[in-house]
């Protein structure tokens, strides 16, 4: 009985390390330029920060339709050199959406850049209008570990950048939503001491176990011999 309670353990400690070495594979890049460089990308970009989105939107024409979750900060239009273009704007709150809608002068071929608040380490961005669709991660964070958070659905691109995870979406159509779940590059190695240590108390406890029956043992057949 002894020695089938530490063969469990053993097992139970083996489980543990495996899971804890397990949870420290990351995602595989599979995507050219990890370098996080901001070349230019024909959809919507969403750079995340611990507490705002910014939000880079190709246009061109001479107007632009949002439909947001959240209030738009700091909107700024700059056309394909980098110059600042000014427009008319009108601004709408229906039924849980901020609904813009910007006329321009003029057709304008650039990009509008605004800001968003947001909080915590999961994003979620409901598709309104299929596209494509990247996004940034903070720096020093990353997504992929099941059991730390990863994106969903599973992003047509992934590229481990030193500024921040990027994932990209070639198509939307049939996506209603993205979550992205993330979390700090170094959780996989907290989570991997976590439970090594783990590992190593189950094992400890086993062997204390073992060693205490192993004694009550000797003691049983110590009386055995002094009755007899």
């Amino acid at each position: 009985m002894s020695n089938h309670f530490l063969k469990a353990g053993l097992v139970l400690s083996a489980l543990l390390a495996g899971m804890a070495i397990a949870s420290c594979a990351q995602p595989e890049s599979n995507g050219p330029g990890t370098d996080g460089s901001a070349a230019y990308f024909n959809g919507t970009t969403y750079i995340l920060s611990d507490h705002e989105l910014q939000v880079i939107l190709p246009v061109n024409g001479s107007r632009v339709n949002l439909t947001l979750f959240g209030e738009a900060e700091n909107m700024t239009l700059l056309d394909d050199v980098g110059n600042n273009i000014s427009f008319n704007s009108s601004y709408q709150f229906r039924r849980g959406d901020h609904i813009y809608r910007l006329a321009f002068e003029e057709p304008v071929r650039g990009t509008l850049v605004y800001s968003l608040s947001r909080q915590g380490q999961q994003f979620v961005l409901p598709i309104r209008h299929a596209g494509p669709v990247r996004i940034i991660l903070p720096p020093g964070y990353s997504t992929g570990i099941r059991s730390l958070g990863i994106a969903r659905p599973e992003p047509d691109i992934f590229q481990d950048a030193d500024s921040g995870s990027i994932m990209t979406w070639n198509n939307t159509t049939q996506i209603p939503y993205i979550e992205v779940n993330y979390y700090r590059k170094s959780a996989p190695l907290a989570l991997m001491i976590v439970m090594a240590i783990l590992a190593a108390a189950g094992l400890v406890l086993m062997v204390q176990y073992y060693m205490h029956i192993k004694k009550l043992r000797a003691q049983r057949m110590e009386m055995e011999k002094e009755e007899s």
